[in-house]
């Protein structure tokens, strides 16, 4: 190795990694902090377990990656001049999910308190306890059926069972046992074969449920705000009793109950040093951007920054004005229903509905606000992703030329025709998503493609993006999960008013055009 590659190294190193060890323990110190205060200390924020050990630390991290040491890696010079450092940021990214994944474990077991108990209704704050005896309530039985796929590819289909009795105590229907079973079978499989395996599965989990042993575990768990004790409150209503407001559900545990986290205490740091490790040898090979370097030392910003332009996207103002502020009311949205406890992946039919998708049924029956507040509402967090950029896709041209006004006309009145397009086409379908305002901003510029407002080359270019986004769209949705019906009527309806706001001032839009 020469000098001068060992100098360029270094200063690599000495500039880059203060900013990573900052970022790094820094998100994780205030993450597991905020935690501790607010939801473990003080109970004042009630967020779902899978959440902190998850969905957080997937999310969280590429906030101060972005803004602090995303600036810091410009100073890598690669061969390509079209490459970055996304694959050192992505490394970074991994190394602190799993650090905050395993560190939110950690924080939940070396808080939660064990618990020696007589009797259940001596429970104070005990998580983990253990119960000399106690008997069950077996005239209620109550269960919950969950069903979903999992898979890269959905090859999986998964089943869940909930079973739930109450204890008998002097507090009536406060305490209940629970247990939950599981099959995954291939997704691939028949519905009549599907069918066959649950109701065999069903037939044998309640006949073990009914006949093991409840007292056999040598602890239990007493269940906090999670998805699984949603399922076994969901089948505590089943059982059509009269339920207190305060609920305490017990799971058995197998195994012996151990305070002993030195294991997982180690692995927090046994991420971070493999992930450091990994960080250190990838710095080996891009060059050292003496240039960037300096400019940064002297507080220079670059020219134009792709991420900083995206984000000011969200700010309305000029040409997107009406644009940024659709999308920002569509993130709000999913926010409120991933908050609520709505999957973030892969809500189902029935809490899509409740938050006000749109269903012929309902409609018909006098909801007719559902043809609106669908437009908003959005099944995971590709969903919303894919619309946003076809949003965008579509609005950069659309919303300059027909002004704020007409824009947001076109946007809604498509979006209203799109669903009821849908609940005219599908009887018992759910609706929801934005896809069918955005065809009918596709729409608009179909209309306007039809007219004389734009040059030849320009109509060539703007009808072959247009028609890669919505044939890809249109034949995804044959595959089927997706509302073709929506989509069209959206087309169609943007379209045609289009033409219609075009022939009524075609001067003033040729001149927006030019």
């Amino acid at each position: 190795m020469n000098k001068n590659f060992l100098k360029n190294y270094s200063l690599k190193l000495k500039y880059i990694l203060p900013t990573y060890f900052i970022v790094v323990f820094g998100t994780l110190a205030i993450a597991l902090a905020f935690r501790w205060l607010f939801s473990i200390n003080f109970s004042l924020l009630i967020i779902k377990e899978e959440y902190y050990k998850f969905w957080i630390p997937i999310i969280l991290p590429w906030i101060p990656i972005t803004i602090w040491l995303r600036p810091k890696l410009r100073i890598l010079k690669f061969k390509k001049q079209n490459r970055d450092s996304v694959g050192h940021q992505f490394i970074v990214w991994l190394t602190m999910f799993a650090m905050l994944s395993i560190s939110n474990h950690y924080l939940t077991e070396s808080t939660a308190k064990f618990e020696a108990l007589s009797s259940i209704e001596n429970l104070k704050e005990g998580r983990y306890i253990s119960v000399e005896d106690f008997q069950l309530n077996k005239s209620l039985f109550g269960v919950e059926r969950k069903f979903d796929v999992s898979g890269k590819y959905g090859q999986y289909f998964n089943i869940d069972l909930f079973f739930v009795y109450p204890l008998k105590t002097d507090v009536a229907l406060k305490y209940w046992y629970g247990k939950k079973y599981h099959l995954q079978i291939s997704n691939n499989l028949s519905e009549h074969e599907k069918e066959q395996r649950f109701r065999s599965f069903y037939k044998t989990s309640i006949k073990s449920f009914k006949t093991h042993n409840y007292l056999e575990a040598s602890y239990y768990e007493v269940l906090q705000v999670s998805t699984d004790k949603d399922a076994f409150l969901e089948a505590i209503e089943t059982t059509d009793s009269y339920i207190p407001e305060e609920l305490i559900i017990i799971e058995p545990k197998r195994g012996t109950y151990s305070d002993d986290n030195s294991t997982t205490l180690a692995w927090i740091f046994g991420a971070f040093g493999i992930g450091f490790l990994i960080f250190l040898f990838t710095l080996i090979f891009p060059g050292y951007n003496r240039l960037v370097h300096q400019r940064q030392l002297k507080g220079i910003k670059p020219k134009s920054d792709e991420l900083i332009e995206m984000l000011q996207f969200l700010i309305p103002r000029d040409s997107h004005y009406i644009t940024s502020i659709i999308i920002i009311l569509n993130l709000l949205v999913f926010l409120i229903m991933v908050f609520s406890g709505i999957s973030i992946l892969s809500p189902s039919a029935t809490e899509l509905l409740d938050f006000g998708g749109n269903r012929r049924f309902e409609v018909l029956n006098g909801e007719w606000w559902r043809l609106f507040t669908s437009m908003f509402i959005h099944a995971g967090l590709m969903h919303i992703v894919l619309n946003i950029f076809g949003l965008v896709l579509g609005s950069i041209f659309i919303e300059p030329v027909f002004g704020k006004i007409k824009f947001l006309a076109i946007y809604l009145l498509s979006g209203i025709c799109a669903s009821i397009t849908s609940i005219w086409w599908h009887d018992n379908t759910v609706s929801i998503g934005a896809s069918g305002a955005i065809f009918g901003v596709f729409g608009a510029l179909l209309g306007l493609l039809l007219t004389n407002a734009m040059s030849s080359e320009s109509k060539k270019s703007i009808f072959n993006m247009l028609g890669i986004y919505v044939g890809i769209s249109l034949l995804t949705g044959l595959a089927g999960s997706i509302d073709n019906a929506a989509h069209i009527g959206g087309l169609i309806s943007g379209a045609i008013l289009g033409l219609v706001i075009y022939f009524l001032d075609p001067e003033s839009i040729k001149e927006r055009i030019d």
